[in-house]
């Protein structure tokens, strides 16, 4: 499983390889990393990212998260604009839940916070703007020295690793303990939203199914690519128009 960057600022930092696929192979470090958002990078760690290799970053955030926290990057990294929810419909923002009066409908119970979490997963499949979105995103990682991120880089940036980890042929247990691996790397993080959550009445255990990430979510991704698209490899083609050439060229890249 992909190591942790040393960069504190930035949440759930880290690569991508690591891993074996079914067949033996070896998901290659160093090429693509994994973040929450970089607003908080100060100079020398902008360029800390820099020299870990990365050149090119793509941000999966809304508009309104983009302009409230931008990305604090060094000079000469691309920056790529991946919005997989830019024409709104459920948002996985968790800063906004103690302001909107969607989001708030998702804090009635634990059950219902879960619940609306399986729909923003599901909707990562059956959305344009999801599909435009991881579609560029995979185009992207054939470069090496991608980072990709949306804000606590748990789930528009999880169900991305676990997208490409799959193409790449790794099982679905090793996809799973890379994306499940993000409840400890967002454990100190998590804590803040629960003692902010204390500051306005809300039980903890009404925000825990949104702070973390579960087999649940993940597995409904899963299981929507299949009720939608009958399978994996067909969502790849249609939904995200990949062509075989391009997943030939991220397999080639990445696997040893």
């Amino acid at each position: 499983m992909g190591e942790s960057l040393d960069i504190r600022s930035v949440p759930n930092l880290r690569d991508i390889g690591g891993l074996a696929t079914a067949d033996g192979r070896k998901v290659r470090t160093a090429l693509a990393f994994r973040s929450g958002a970089l607003d908080r990078l100060d100079e020398h760690e902008s360029r800390r990212l820099y020299e870990a290799g990365i050149r090119t970053v793509c941000d999966m955030r809304t508009a309104t998260e983009r302009a409230e926290q931008p990305d604090r990057l060094a000079d000469d990294t691309t920056y790529l604009v991946l919005d997989v929810q830019r024409s709104g419909g459920h948002g996985a923002d968790i800063a906004a839940l103690f302001t909107s009066p969607a989001a708030a409908e998702a804090l009635r119970s634990p059950a219902a916070a879960e619940t609306f979490l399986v729909k923003v997963y599901r909707a990562f499949i059956t959305t344009q703007d999801a599909h435009e979105a991881y579609g560029d995103l995979m185009r992207a990682l054939a470069r090496p020295g991608t980072l990709f991120h949306c804000t606590a880089g748990k789930d528009r940036t999880g169900w991305g690793a676990a997208l490409l980890l799959t193409l790449l042929g790794v099982d679905r247990e090793n996809v799973m303990a890379d994306y499940l691996a993000s409840n400890d790397h967002l454990a100190a993080m998590a804590d803040v939203v629960y003692d902010l959550a204390a500051q306005h009445g809300i039980d903890r255990e009404l925000v825990r199914p949104l702070m973390e990430v579960r087999e649940v979510y993940l597995n409904a991704a899963f299981d929507q690519v299949n009720t939608t698209f009958g399978d994996f490899s067909t969502y790849v083609r249609q939904a995200l128009q990949l062509t075989e050439p391009d997943v030939q060229a991220l397999r080639d890249l990445y696997l040893h």
